[in-house]
């Protein structure tokens, strides 16, 4: 490639934690360089949004609607972890196949096997190379404040010896799912990503770099367990709460949506039942759910139910009553989308989505079908 390119999806960074942090860098690229206010694609969690941005596909062409894949057939389900539930070829792949030298830096293991595929230099924090442990020293716990400032010096590593054609680095929302966007520790922690992103810039001068985020982050106060209000209503059900994987401590796996695979009633009755519970703000059945957010048809249940923006889905019998009120951060509802978008070497203005940004780079055609 003539010139290179690096994709940084900052986790859960909300806009409102620049807004209060202030932090110079980004301050100065959106001032002097070029940013924009984007939107993340439904749900609004890991895998789905990851899966959008490093191929630049809506999910109806990735086939990842979740972090979570259930079999109504067999009443199992597992995590998706592997780069075999991608549907369609990653900008890593697409450029390997080209030629081109390749890097994928992320904080949580779980993505490395997600999203590797055609990556010739693989980092997890999470799971370091022993060169880089060497190098860097031990990695922080996944559940730190620090963990993603070990992975941006990877990252600064990495550019500086081997100066890859296209790197995708992302970091995990373990700060902004513990702390809101003006406690200390966030304001820190926002901070000290800036600083590495200063040292980023001015050592990846040559590159064309966007920085976005694959969600947003709320607080949330009250959690509604979906499967005990339709057995109240004599109703089987199981939910799939999108936001689920092994990351527990982070969001104790509940979101603000989620799909319903119906196990009994009709399509109708249930919808109903649903819709008249507090917190929930739409109901919608598979086809239509799958046309308004361009969702893979087959991997949603019989309904997609969307939450307020102070409600998240508990996973069945986590709480004693249908209704309970919580304190926890969360994300996965429609008021999580907008993320900011930050360019440097090219102009973001133009975007609407956060997967745009692989467009912008020239990783993707311009148009998605």
């Amino acid at each position: 490639m003539k010139t290179p390119s690096l994709l940084l999806i900052l986790d859960g960074f909300d806009p409102s934690y620049v807004e209060i942090a202030s932090p110079p860098h980004l301050d100065a690229l959106r001032h002097h360089s070029s940013f924009a206010l984007v939107e993340a694609v439904l749900p609004t969690v890991t895998n789905v949004n990851h899966a959008a941005i490093i191929t630049g596909q809506f999910p109806e062409r990735t086939g990842i609607a979740s972090n979570f894949r259930f079999d109504p057939n067999t009443g199992r389900g597992e995590f998706i972890e592997s780069s075999e539930a991608l549907r369609c070829p990653t900008v890593l792949e697409s450029i390997a196949a080209r030629g081109g030298k390749t890097a994928l830096l992320t904080s949580k293991r779980k993505l490395l096997r997600f999203l590797g595929r055609g990556a010739h230099f693989a980092v997890a924090a999470e799971e370091p190379p022993r060169e880089f442990v060497q190098r860097l020293g031990t990695p922080p716990p996944i559940y730190s404040d620090r963990i993603d400032d070990w992975t941006l010096r990877a990252l600064l590593h990495l550019v500086r010896t081997e100066h890859p054609d296209v790197v995708y680095c992302t970091t995990t929302d373990y700060v902004t799912h513990r702390w809101p966007p003006d406690a200390g520790e966030a304001i820190a922690y926002v901070r000290g990503i800036d600083q590495r992103i200063g040292e980023l810039l001015e050592l990846a001068h040559d590159y064309r770099i966007v920085i976005t985020a694959d969600h947003g982050m709320r607080a949330k106060t009250r959690a509604v367990d979906l499967v005990a209000a339709l057995a109240a209503a004599g109703i089987r059900a199981t939910f799939v709460p999108p936001i689920k994987d092994r990351y527990v401590v982070h969001h104790q796996n509940m979101g603000g949506s989620g799909y319903v695979f119906l196990h009994s009633g009709s399509v109708k009755h249930a919808r109903t039942v649903l819709a008249r519970l507090p917190g929930v703000l739409a109901v919608e059945e598979r086809e239509t759910a799958a046309q308004l957010f361009r969702l893979p048809l087959d991997a949603i249940g019989d309904l997609f139910v969307l939450a307020d923006e102070a409600t998240v889905f508990a996973p069945s019998g986590v709480f004693s009553d249908i209704v309970t009120p919580v304190s926890l951060r969360s994300h996965g509802s429609q008021h999580e989308r907008t993320v900011p978008m930050w360019g440097a070497g090219v102009d973001v203005r133009s975007a609407r989505w956060n997967l745009d940004a692989s467009r912008l780079l020239g990783l993707v055609p311009e148009e998605r079908t």
